[in-house]
C-alpha cells in the first residue's frame, strides 16, 4: 500500500464515521425528542385528571378555583390553563381564548412584556358542562434536541480531523517507509548486500515485507558469497590441469610422432576430466537457481536403498568394502521429490564412502521415519571427518587432503547439498565411533503445498 493509499483509506474511514454518526444522531435526536414528548403529554394528561377530580369534588366552583390556582402557581412561560363555557366564554386560566379541536393539539400562547409567543402542547376536553384546556410547552425537548445535535456535530468535526491527522501522519509513516525500501533496494542494485531493512516492534504489513525482501537478501548475500569462493575455486582447482595441458602440448611439440599420439591420449583425458568438471558445476548451479517442483512425486524410497545396495555390493567389493541396506523395522511415509536427483544424492554419499573410508570399511545404508517423511543414512566405519571440518565438506572444491587426493574434484558432496536444498531436507555429517554418518532428513509432501 503506497502512502497516498493509505491517506485515502483513512479519508474513506472518516467518512464512513461521519455518515453513520450522522445517521446515528438523527436517530437518537428522533427517539429523544420522542421520548420528551411522551413523558411531556403524561405530564398534561395527569393535569387534566386532576381538574376532573376537583370537579367532582367541589364542582365548577371547585373547577374554577383550581384553574385559577393552577394558573397562578404554574403559570407561563411553562404551563397554561384555560377555562371556557361551552359557547367559548373565558372563565377562567390564562389562556385567553379556546382552541378549536378537542383533544390533543397545539396552542399558540400569546407574547408578553417578558415573553415572546410560543407554540404550547395542549389538550382541551369537556369537563361538567365547561371546556379545560392544559398546554404546556416543549422546550425540554427542543433543547435536549439541540444539545444533542450540537455535541454529535462536534463529535462529527473531531472525529473528521482526527482521522485526516491520523492519515496524513500513516501517509508520512508510509511514505518514508516507502523511500527507505527504496534506497535499500537501490543500495543492494549498487552492490551493497549487507544493507537490511528495519523491523519495528508494530509488526505491520511493511514489517512483514521488510521481513520477507532481508530474507531475500539473506539469501543473496549467501548466493554471492557462494559465487565468489567457487570463482576462486574454479580458478584454483582448474589452473593445475590446465597446465598439465599446457606442458603435455608443449612436450608433444617437441617429440617425434608416436610421442605425440601418447602425449594427445593424456590430452584428452585431462580434457574429459575439464569437461566433466565443469559440467558438474553447471549442473550445480542450476539445482540451486531453480525451485521448480514440477517433477516431484511421491516414491518409494526403500525400494531405491534397496537397488543402490545391490548394484554397489560387485563395486566396493573390489575395494574390499562390503555394503548392506538395513530395512526399516515398520512403515515408512512415502519420499515426495526428484526421483533422479534423490538417486543421485544417495550415490554421491556411497561413492564418498567408498573412497575415503578405506579397505575393509562396511557401509550401511539405512532408513527410518521422520515427521512424517523419511530419514535416510549412509554408515561407514571408515575415519571419519574432524568436527571443525564437517561443514566446509560441502563447499565446492573442498578437500581434506588436496595434495594427496587426486581422485576426487570436491564436488561430490556440494552436490549432495544443492539437492537436499531443493528438496528443503536437511543433511548432515555425524560421528559413528567409528567412522561417519551422512543423515538425510526429507520433508513430506503437504511442506511444499504450503508455498
Amino acid at each position: 500500500m503506497t502512502s497516498g493509499d493509505t491517506f485515502r483509506s483513512m479519508l474513506l474511514v472518516t467518512a464512513v464515521l461521519v455518515i453513520v454518526l450522522s445517521i446515528a444522531g438523527l436517530f437518537a435526536y428522533d427517539r429523544i425528542t420522542s421520548a420528551l414528548t411522551d413523558q411531556l403529554r403524561a405530564s398534561v394528561a395527569e393535569d387534566f385528571v386532576l381538574m376532573q377530580d376537583a370537579e367532582q369534588r367541589a364542582g365548577e366552583l371547585g373547577l374554577a378555583q383550581f384553574i385559577t390556582w393552577a394558573s397562578a402557581t404554574r403559570a407561563a412561560p411553562t404551563f397554561a390553563f384555560g377555562l371556557f363555557t361551552q359557547s367559548g366564554v373565558h372563565v377562567a386560566g390564562n389562556i385567553a381564548s379556546a382552541p378549536d379541536f378537542t383533544g390533543w393539539g397545539t396552542i399558540t400562547l400569546p407574547a408578553s412584556t417578558s415573553e415572546p409567543a410560543r407554540d404550547m402542547l395542549a389538550r382541551a376536553g369537556v369537563i361538567g358542562d365547561h371546556v379545560v384546556v392544559v398546554a404546556s410547552t416543549n422546550d425540554d425537548a427542543a433543547t435536549v434536541g439541540a444539545v444533542v445535535l450540537e455535541t454529535l456535530a462536534i463529535a462529527g468535526l473531531v472525529i473528521a480531523l482526527a482521522g485526516l491527522a491520523v492519515g496524513y501522519i500513516a501517509s508520512r509513516n508510509a511514505s518514508r517507509k516507502l523511500r527507505r525500501l527504496a534506497q535499500t533496494l537501490e543500495s543492494v542494485a549498487g552492490g551493497n548486500t549487507a544493507v537490511r531493512l528495519p523491523i519495528s516492534h508494530r509488526n505491520d504489513q511493511f514489517d512483514f515485507v521488510s521481513r520477507e525482501i532481508n530474507a531475500y537478501l539473506d539469501r543473496l548475500s549467501e548466493l554471492m558469497a557462494t559465487l565468489r569462493n567457487t570463482a576462486i575455486a574454479i580458478a584454483h582447482d582448474l589452473k593445475s590441469p590446465l597446465n598439465r595441458v599446457s606442458i603435455l602440448l608443449q612436450n608433444a611439440a617437441a617429440a617425434g610422432p608416436e610421442e605425440t599420439a601418447d602425449y594427445l591420449d593424456r590430452v584428452q583425458v585431462e580434457m574429459d576430466g575439464l569437461k566433466d568438471t565443469l559440467d558438474t558445476i553447471l549442473r550445480i548451479s542450476r539445482i540451486e537457481a531453480s525451485d521448480d517442483t514440477s517433477a516431484f512425486a511421491p516414491f518409494d524410497m526403500d525400494e531405491m536403498l534397496a537397488d543402490l545396495a545391490q548394484t554397489f555390493a560387485p563395486v566396493v567389493e573390489d575395494q574390499q568394502q562390503t555394503i548392506t541396506y538395513s530395512p526399516p523395522d515398520g512403515p515408512v511415509s512415502q519420499a515426495f521429490g526428484d526421483r533422479r536427483m534423490l538417486q543421485q544424492l544417495l550415490v554421491n554419499l556411497i561413492e564418498n564412502a567408498a573412497r575415503y573410508a578405506g579397505p575393509g570399511a562396511a557401509i550401511t545404508l539405512g532408513l527410518g521415519e521422520g515427521d512424517g517423511a523419511p530419514v535416510v543414512w549412509v554408515r561407514d566405519t571408515g575415519p571419519g571427518i574432524p568436527d571443525e571440518k564437517r561443514e566446509r565438506v560441502f563447499e565446492p572444491f573442498y578437500r581434506l587432503n588436496a595434495e594427496r587426493d587426486e581422485r576426487g574434484t570436491g564436488l561430490g558432496l556440494a552436490m549432495v547439498k544443492a539437492i537436499a536444498a531443493r528438496h528443503r531436507a536437511g543433511i548432515v555429517l555425524e560421528d559413528a565411533r567409528p567412522g561417519l554418518i551422512a543423515r538425510l532428513t526429507m520433508v513430506p509432501q503437504s511442506a511444499f503445498s504450503r508455498h
